[in-house]
């Protein structure tokens, strides 16, 4: 098959490589619960023409996706997990076993968990796919030391480098310590807050298996009283962003909406809980250590000084997200 099954609610650096392999990409929808793609949905788009399925595990959480991995082995269809936000999803998750995976890409990116600059990783128990990984990859080593060049290297992977991998390589050490700081700084900031209303986590902090590369949320938008869209959520984010939270907007526009080639191809609409999560999500950035319970109180602060000011100020949402 040429066909790969992923989610509408991906990183463009993830499904890209899809295209430039010479495949086409099939999307479905997303748990709105997971921000991870839609198990059922998957499962039930395996048809012949579908060679892999690429699960794309956002935020630190895991999505586990049973049914989509079942269906997939029971066709012979590759699974691949991008778990470059989600470090953790390498250990045994999965009630003591390991994700059912064929290849997993990790990335050593500054803003992820290793930090060590523009790194990747895949890592798989398959022979085929190592060797050729290391003759498509921008690198002039191959594993056994010989000088390769390959003439069919894309550009598109990062180069590997001694520096990089050797920061990766010290940084893994206390790679379980951070996990677990950053978990525990979200789980003490979302019981500040978890009584704000029309406030809700992506996914529970207090799950000690995932990798909370980010405090994710979400806006009720009917219980707030706002219409629909994602203005509202931005108007929030900026007030918060005054009180000096570090809160962001990730993507605004579901994944083929950002890659020229499939541009066009695909209708927004067609994928409801994306959209939902695109128009209403944000999240908190700064939770890794050295940052601890004091800043955590902080954040919890103005969050609830917000909340407090919103009925004087919900004219004024309303206003503005009337008018965008």
């Amino acid at each position: 098959g040429n066909q790969v099954v992923t989610a509408a609610l991906n990183w463009p650096g993830a499904v890209g490589p899809i295209s430039i392999s010479g495949l086409q990409p099939r999307f479905v929808d997303v748990d709105l619960t997971l921000a991870g793609i839609d198990e059922d949905a998957a499962a039930n788009t395996m048809e012949p023409d579908v060679a892999a399925v690429l699960v794309t595990h956002l935020f630190g959480n895991n999505i586990l996706a049973p049914r989509t991995r079942a269906a997939a082995r029971s066709r012979g269809i590759a699974i691949i997990d991008d778990v470059c936000q989600s470090i953790g999803a390498v250990k045994n998750i999965v009630n003591g076993m390991y994700l059912d995976s064929d290849a997993l890409a990790l990335s050593g990116n500054g803003a992820k968990h290793l930090g060590a600059g523009e790194l990747g990783f895949v890592l798989t128990k398959d022979p085929n796919l190592i060797e050729h990984v290391d003759h498509v990859s921008l690198t002039s080593s191959s594993r056994n030391g010989a000088r390769i060049f390959s003439a069919y290297s894309q550009g598109y992977n990062y180069r590997p480098n001694v520096f990089s991998a050797a920061i990766a390589s010290s940084r893994i050490k206390g790679l379980d310590k951070q996990l677990k700081k950053r978990r525990n700084n979200a789980t003490i900031l979302w019981q500040m807050i978890r009584d704000l209303p029309g406030l809700s986590p992506l996914f529970d902090p207090a799950d000690h298996s995932q990798s909370m590369l980010n405090f994710p949320l979400r806006i009720e938008l009917e219980i707030l009283g706002f219409p629909q869209g994602p203005a509202g959520r931005d108007f929030i984010i900026k007030l918060l962003q005054a009180e000096g939270v570090p809160v962001w907007v990730w993507l605004t526009r579901p994944v083929f909406e950002y890659l020229p080639p499939m541009r066009g191809r695909w209708n927004a609409a067609d994928f409801p809980n994306t959209m939902r999560l695109l128009d209403t999500m944000f999240y908190v950035s700064e939770i890794a250590p050295p940052n601890d319970a004091e800043i955590m109180k902080l954040y919890a602060d103005a969050f609830h000084k917000i909340w407090s000011a919103l009925p004087k100020i919900l004219g004024r949402v309303r206003e503005v997200a009337t008018a965008a």
